[in-house]
Parts: C-alpha cells; structure tokens; sequence
C-alpha cells in the first residue's frame, strides 16, 4: 500500500506542469554576459575609486 502512494506522488511531482500548469521546481534564468558585465561594473563603482593624490 505504501508503495502505491509513493508511486501517486512521484507521479503528481512528475506530471505537475501538464496537470496544474505550474512547476514545483523553479528554474534560474541564465544571465546572458552582458549582464554579468554589468554586474561586475556595478560592484566595482560602489566600492568606489580609489585616488592617491601625491602631495607636493
């Protein structure tokens, strides 16, 4: 008996998206390069730039 309501869930988890129109396992858009650039630029600048202003 376990074994069949253990077969119902598999099914349910595997079938979700045809059945429900939703799935359970999100999925994580790839970011394309362009936005890993910006990224990188975004962190870089809210470090800030650092400036050694040599005294004279």
């Amino acid at each position: 008996m376990e074994f069949v309501v253990i077969l119902v869930l598999v099914f349910i988890v595997w079938t979700n998206e045809e059945l429900f129109g939703k799935s359970l396992i999100k999925e994580v858009p790839k970011k394309s390069a362009e936005d890993k650039f910006a990224d990188a630029i975004k962190d870089y600048l809210k470090d800030g730039i650092q400036v050694k202003i040599k005294e004279k």
